[in-house]
């Protein structure tokens, strides 16, 4: 009994290696010298021959196939990211790169003018000043990340509106600029609302002129597309509620300015949507702005 199981199973070897000595072909040998492959399977016939050739060659366009699609996987992508015009789309609180706001100061609400979209509504209190916010007078305002940089062409979108329950604004009530470090005084330009009406004013560097205004408008969208160079030569071009914008003076169309100086130029900027004040005009208010976008094109922003 110990020696069954062991002569069992010299027996069975030996049955199977005579099985392959009776059926290989003659002139088989362990190892095709045109496939590599080893052992009886693909060896039994001639056909059996033919459909594992067949079988190799579906194999190798298989191949070739997952490594097409795996590259086109990898790239594909890449090639989207650089190949995309718009560089920032901020409908949302959570796609900004930084909020400097009280707690609770911008929230997404209805578009007022009952379009169905989301608007942000922004409600600034005279007391949401430092350290809560990061000035002496009061602000909410939202930024996109820095993506502006010296010598860049590019445009911007965005829409405001007024409620028709705002108080008079009797001194300045800033809305939209560009912006960054060092952070030194006024930027270079900024829309506002102002002695009651809304403007488009320069800082120190241009005597804080007015090259464009328009009457107060409350209850109803003003939609902001612009079309600037960020540099120490720059431009600007504006449209507003789709109209392209004359600046005063026989500016034209197209105003040659410095929309990069000393306040700032150290760097990258952002652009940035807001209600920021002069302190002690009133207790509180409110504004809503609908998207801010920036992209290389103006298809790219909605323009």
């Amino acid at each position: 009994m110990a020696l069954s199981n062991p002569l069992a199973r010299l027996f069975a070897v030996l049955a199977a290696l005579t099985a392959l000595l009776v059926f290989a072909p003659a002139g088989a040998t362990a190892r095709s010298g045109h496939d590599g492959a080893v052992g009886l399977a693909g060896h039994v016939s001639l056909n059996g021959k033919r459909h594992h050739g067949k079988r190799r060659r579906l194999l190798r366009a298989a191949r070739k196939r997952r490594a097409v699609a795996n590259a086109v996987g990898l790239t594909a992508p890449k090639a989207k990211a650089q190949s995309s015009e718009l560089l920032f789309d901020g409908s949302h609180i959570g796609d900004f790169d930084l909020i400097q706001a009280a707690p609770g100061a911008i929230s997404e609400v209805p578009d007022p003018a009952g379009s169905g979209e989301t608007s942000l509504e922004m409600t600034v209190h005279d007391d949401d000043v430092y350290p809560v916010t990061p000035t002496d007078n009061p602000r909410a305002q939202a930024l996109s990340p820095p993506i502006v940089h010296p010598g860049d062409e590019f445009w911007l979108s965005t829409k405001f509106m007024l409620p028709p329950d705002l108080p008079s604004v009797k001194g300045w009530m800033s809305l939209v600029s560009i912006y960054g470090a060092p952070f030194d005084g006024p930027s270079p330009w900024g829309i506002e609302v102002a002695d009651d009406e809304i403007r488009w004013e320069r800082n120190g560097a241009y005597h804080w002129d007015v090259p464009w205004r328009m009457p107060l408008v409350k209850g109803q969208w003003v939609t902001v597309l612009l079309h600037e160079r960020f540099a120490s030569d720059g431009f600007v071009e504006m449209w507003i509620d789709g109209q392209q914008v004359s600046f005063a003076g026989g500016a034209g169309t197209r105003l040659s300015m410095q929309t990069m100086d000393s306040s700032n130029d150290e760097g990258a900027n952002a652009a940035k949507i807001m209600q920021y004040r002069e302190a002690g005009m009133f207790d509180s208010a409110s504004v809503y702005f609908g998207p801010l976008k920036l992209g290389t094109t103006r298809a790219s922003v909605g323009g």
